[in-house]
């Protein structure tokens, strides 16, 4: 999903295995009529897609699109509007990527990998600096929020936004993680964590968590 919310002047980038889905349900809720909310799928049940449709009823606003694009549609909002998303450990955020890939029925193909070895091999991770960067690698949010840290980061958002504070009620898409190595185990591998921070390297420019070795 993406939102663009006129009503409390925020744009939220969606990034993957963040609770992205659970965070633009919660704030599609506090969102007015005339804001925009793309769909969900597959759909949830009390969530209100609106006003992403551009002419002829073609899709201009879609689930995970990149800031830079949403600035080509609307520079002056995405100007005035506090631009956020979320980001993940990057070994945490490949495990969960990995569980939704082997145990989600709503992903689970025969070519995905089968085990972790095969992830790693297959080299397919999650890297999402795209969605929050231009062509040139310039940061185009105004915050990137820590997974890790999501209740006091909504906490933050609500101040800057204005919107009235509310925890996070429900988490969608979850209890996918099962059958996956620990984090510690992972990260006690000098050459599975060295890969993935090797292929994380352009988040990793905004965000540190080289001393994170906890399980977060």
């Amino acid at each position: 999903m993406t939102i663009v919310s006129f009503k409390h002047r925020f744009i939220f980038i969606k990034t993957r295995k963040t609770a992205g889905t659970s965070v633009e349900v919660h704030l599609a809720n506090q969102c007015a009529d005339e804001d925009i909310v793309t769909p969900l799928y597959p759909p949830v049940v009390g969530h209100t897609p609106r006003n992403y449709q551009g002419k002829a009823n073609i899709s201009s606003f879609f689930n995970h699109m990149p800031a830079s694009r949403i600035r080509e549609l609307s520079p002056e909002t995405f100007s005035n509007s506090f631009r956020f998303c979320f980001e993940r450990h990057p070994v945490d955020k490949c495990l969960s990527h990995f569980a939704m890939l082997r145990n989600s029925p709503l992903h689970r193909k025969a070519e995905h990998p089968a085990t972790w070895e095969a992830y790693l091999e297959r080299g397919f991770f999650p890297v999402d600096t795209a969605l929050y960067v231009d062509q040139q690698g310039t940061l185009l949010v105004d915050k990137i929020y820590r997974y890790e840290e999501l209740a006091s980061s909504l906490v933050d958002i609500s101040a800057r936004t204005g919107m009235p504070y509310a925890p996070l009620s429900a988490q969608e898409k979850s209890g996918f993680r099962y059958g996956v190595p620990p984090f510690s185990e992972v990260m006690a591998s000098i050459e599975q964590r060295r890969l993935i921070f090797d292929a994380f390297s352009s988040t990793l420019r905004f965000i540190d968590y080289s001393s994170q070795v906890a399980c977060p």
